[in-house]
């Protein structure tokens, strides 16, 4: 089996995340893979193994003949094109017709948790082969909207890689953090509000990237309004966060809107207590393992009294048998690896 993975570039998020381990992972069972990346390079390529071909398209416009002519060459082969995201295939599709590529079949790997949807794309969920959804309720979604017929959508939920090592914490510290790119989905502002009314021992580092400028900015002010900026830290460019999880306490999510989120897999892996909002179908599974770390409001007293349990709960013994759990049922490396190929036989089938 050849399967070719399409994205336009690797920053750092969650469907670009996703890439990365399923290439790697492809890799170490024996399966020829490659990665086509429409635009150029990104923070997260040199986590794909050296041996991965990446090809660039390096495109310069959306009806550019040359970038069409490396994609086919790039995917002609192949038996499955992996594509992530609906802008990479509506692209995709585009090349697909004007270049006249045959063989492969199409998987396509839905992260976004968006119910609406133009017609062009809509029209191209009809033709791909496969259509996968990271939260089922958007595999429900396509096929009761006669997107996609039943026999072709599937549900995966996205999974990381462990710790490479334990991590040791700091059992004395007061710092939290936070994960996810700046926009305003994320609320960010919320958590930040939260730490005003926290004791002065607290801190709190928000790991992310810019997605949304103005959102930012907003951030930015609204840490200088309360006058949290000698408590809140925006830190930038981190890719491996296993690296930084030792200095926290426990950590925040505070999204309004998610289909994973894969951060909460990764504090699963790393038996990092978390508080987050009710949202996405890894919090739907946590609820009945370990539901006083799930909140299904905004209400900033109940968060801060969640938070002030945290505080007087002692080594999480409990907890973090119940992480280790639900990792072995649900997230291992094996189980999605056999979820995986068992959608790429009956693509190809």
């Amino acid at each position: 089996m050849k399967v070719v993975l399409i994205n336009d570039r690797l920053n750092a998020g969650g469907a670009e995340k996703m890439l990365v381990y399923i290439a790697n992972m492809l890799y170490k069972n024996n399966i020829e893979v490659s990665v086509v990346l429409l635009l150029s390079k990104a923070v997260l390529d040199n986590q794909i193994h050296p041996n991965i071909p990446i090809n660039y398209i390096n495109r310069t416009s959306r009806f550019s003949i040359k970038a069409f002519v490396k994609i086919k060459k790039f995917v002609k082969e192949a038996d499955i094109v992996h594509v992530h995201s609906r802008y990479n295939l509506r692209y995709y599709m585009i090349a697909k017709f004007l270049m006249n590529i045959k063989k492969p079949r199409i998987f396509f790997h839905e992260h976004v948790p968006s119910f609406e949807i133009d017609f062009f794309t809509k029209t191209l969920f009809a033709l791909v082969d496969g259509y996968v959804a990271v939260q089922d309720k958007m595999r429900q979604w396509a096929v009761e909207k006669k997107m996609v017929t039943s026999n072709k959508a599937f549900y995966l939920a996205n999974t990381v890689d462990a710790p490479i090592k334990p991590i040791i914490y700091n059992n004395n510290s007061f710092k939290i953090i936070m994960i996810g790119n700046y926009r305003p989905q994320k609320n960010q502002l919320f958590a930040v509000s939260l730490l005003a009314k926290l004791p002065n021992n607290y801190s709190l580092d928000i790991y992310g990237m810019i997605d949304d400028e103005n959102y930012f900015r907003e951030l930015k002010t609204h840490i200088e309004k309360l006058g949290q900026q000698h408590r809140v830290n925006l830190v930038q460019g981190i890719t491996n966060i296993y690296d930084q999880l030792s200095q926290y306490k426990f950590a925040l999510h505070t999204a309004s809107i998610e289909t994973g989120p894969l951060v909460l897999v990764e504090y699963l892996y790393a038996k990092l207590p978390f508080i987050t909002y009710k949202t996405g179908d890894v919090v739907t599974l946590l609820q009945d393992y370990l539901p006083n770390f799930i909140i299904d409001s905004f209400n900033e007293d109940e968060w801060l009294n969640r938070i002030n349990n945290f505080n007087k709960k002692g080594s999480w013994v409990h907890e973090k048998i119940q992480m280790e759990n639900i990792i072995e049922q649900h997230f291992s490396g094996k189980s999605y690896l056999i979820k995986l190929l068992g959608i790429y036989n009956k693509i190809i089938a």
